[in-house]
């Protein structure tokens, strides 16, 4: 890792994987680019980690990947998935392509999913975890959490507006951090009445997500299909 590289406002978290807290040896993209079409766009959020969680997350992330956009498609043929990225793996990668088969299931137009819910949720940690600590210079690695996930074409109306509505909190984000660039203070007679998160989009259509002012919750959008949001007991 480049020793003079500042990922956070306090350097001393340089130090340590933002999801194990092993200390950093290398780096990692938050999100991972395979959730990212080509050309990715420019300065994309990387933050310390260390090789064993570099390695680990990468097959998780192919399947899950694979598995959102075979899901949108509602089928793992690689002919009839819109996506390049995914079809391309799908062609490379034959045993993926049978497993992910076999987990789209159609019993008379209805589609079922029987996905690897602990790959999933491992991801989901993964990006949670790498937001909070890019966004609010927060290590959490420790903390429990919870996850949930909707499609989004499943939500009702309200869902949907109480998903993207930006949070709101009554303290401000770590001094120097990422997430106090992003925040808009809102006033009233002439005094701080709360400060707001927006959503950060990363590749349109593809990836956006929102972190919290108080920084216990995260939530991000993938292929504009799934909706994910995880709470941290900080």
């Amino acid at each position: 890792m480049k020793k003079d590289k500042k990922y956070y406002g306090d350097t001393r978290l340089n130090h340590f994987c933002a999801f194990c807290g092993c200390p950093t040896e290398t780096e990692d993209h938050v999100p991972s680019k395979c959730f990212l079409d080509k050309p990715h766009p420019q300065d994309l959020l990387v933050i310390p980690c260390c090789c064993k969680c570099n390695h680990d997350f990468s097959l998780d992330e192919e399947y899950v990947s694979c598995m959102i956009d075979c899901m949108k498609a509602g089928t793992a043929s690689p002919t009839l998935v819109e996506r390049e990225k995914t079809r391309k793996s799908l062609l490379h990668n034959p045993k993926l392509q049978e497993r992910i088969s076999s987990q789209i299931r159609d019993f008379g137009g209805v589609l079922l999913y029987d996905i690897e819910k602990e790959r999933f949720e491992k991801v989901f940690r993964k990006l949670a975890f790498g937001h909070l600590a890019y966004e609010n210079d927060t290590l959490a690695w420790d903390s429990p959490y919870s996850i949930d996930i909707h499609l989004l074409s499943k939500m009702s109306d309200s869902q949907r507006d109480d998903f993207f509505r930006p949070y709101r909190g009554e303290l401000l984000p770590e001094v120097c951090s990422h997430g106090l660039e992003h925040v808009m203070l809102c006033w009233e007679d002439g005094h701080l009445d709360s400060c707001i998160s927006p959503w950060i989009p990363i590749q349109e259509g593809r990836y956006r997500y929102c972190v919290s002012p108080n920084g216990n919750i995260v939530k991000f959008v993938i292929a504009e299909f799934l909706a994910v949001e995880v709470n941290i007991e900080m």
